[in-house]
């Protein structure tokens, strides 16, 4: 297969596209990264379980029993669920 003028031009041209493509991609990520670290996670001051959520959410969930029991108690606020209801499932 005999290589032409216009086939390689067009595959330097793909090239270079997936090139940009992949640098535009590259720093869009970098951007994110910077405006995470550089803005604190919002804590509502007068909920102590979303503080210990935040909290725990730099452990290992299995060192800390208090994690453990705050990660439980999200479960059932979020699925509306009573103490008794968890029991039987």
């Amino acid at each position: 297969m005999k290589l032409t003028a216009e086939a390689t031009l067009k595959g330097i041209a793909i090239a270079m596209g997936a090139g940009a493509a992949l640098m535009v991609a590259i720093e869009f990520q970098t951007a994110l990264e910077i405006e995470r670290t550089e803005r604190p996670a919002s804590v509502i001051p007068d909920d102590p379980l979303r503080a210990k959520l935040q909290r725990c959410r730099t452990l290992t969930p299995e060192t800390d029993t208090t994690c453990q029991e705050a990660w439980e108690e999200n479960r059932r606020h979020f699925f509306g669920l009573t103490p008794d209801d968890q029991d039987r499932e």
